[in-house]
């Protein structure tokens, strides 16, 4: 995975965020140049050019964590660049048997009303409730293979009236799908996908281009209905990490002192950077 390795080191290199604020000219670069990033890790220039050239592959964890430090690594994508180090095994693209869905439909049935789905790592839903699958605007007309929330995100209008904070889903979905395939970014069904969004989403191809890595979790989001109006709405992820699935389950929405659902981020808690999708 060494090429996986040194594009992932010059995205993060190249993150505008990275870039110095003070005692620094102006300059047209974004984020930081090779030798600054070598020199804040304790290593040689030439050394972290050969990094992200591919051309070096077996960097020691000590190294690893002076560029997790340096680049400002969060903990899910320190952990993807350990990871990228390993050679991985190719495996096949995920074919839940069919016991495996009748449990994971089960699972979902049982906590109905509330809004609920288990999705692949590819974010295909395996299984979904009726209130789950309100939530994606014409989805209930796709085959249950088609049903792909991170495709939905980037690519269906719907998706940017429906939920509010729809950049920060999106993006999120962009860094989940390569946190679930850190393991192999080569299997040809994440390949496949990522070719047919990143041709029709430009957004796509940007987010991934940047190698945003971050794990789905617990936190907020406001979604508009026709009933209510904008409404504050909490979820939990709950992973099942032999299957390589994960179950979003939407809780009940907060209601204000006078009875009324609360619609602002205050009774919803706060919001994440990213999404659960």
């Amino acid at each position: 995975m060494a090429h996986e390795l040194g594009d992932f080191l010059r995205a993060r290199r190249t993150d505008a965020a990275l870039s110095p604020e003070s005692g620094v000219a102006r300059r047209r670069i974004r984020g930081l140049r090779r030798e600054e990033v070598a020199t804040a890790a304790g290593i040689s220039v030439d050394y972290y050019t050969r990094l992200e050239q591919g051309r070096e592959t077996h960097p020691s964890d000590a190294v690893l964590d002076a560029l997790a430090r340096t680049l400002r690594l969060a903990p899910d994508a320190r952990e993807h660049l350990f990871r990228l180090r390993g050679t991985a095994m190719s495996r096949p693209a995920p074919s839940p048997d069919d016991t495996l869905v009748e449990r994971m439909a089960a699972l979902v049935d049982a906590v109905r009303p509330n809004p609920a789905y288990v999705l692949d790592r590819l974010s295909t839903m395996v299984a979904v409730n009726p209130e789950g699958l309100a939530l994606y605007a014409g989805f209930a007309a796709l085959p249950p293979g088609e049903r792909n929330t991170c495709r939905y995100l980037l690519t269906d209008p719907r998706a940017r009236e429906v939920f509010v904070e729809w950049e920060e889903l999106a993006r999120g979905a962009v860094a989940q799908l390569r946190a679930a395939n850190a393991d192999d970014l080569h299997d040809p069904s994440l390949e496949a996908l990522v070719a047919e969004l990143g041709a029709r989403s430009p957004l796509f191809a940007e987010w991934w281009s940047d190698h945003l890595v971050e794990r789905r979790r617990a936190s907020a989001t406001h979604i508009r209905t026709a009933a209510d109006g904008t409404v504050a709405r909490r979820y939990e992820v709950l992973r099942i990490p032999d299957e390589e699935l994960r179950m979003t389950l939407w809780l009940p929405p907060p209601s204000s002192t006078d009875g009324r659902r609360c619609a602002t981020p205050s009774c919803a808690g706060p919001p994440s950077s990213m999404s659960q999708f």
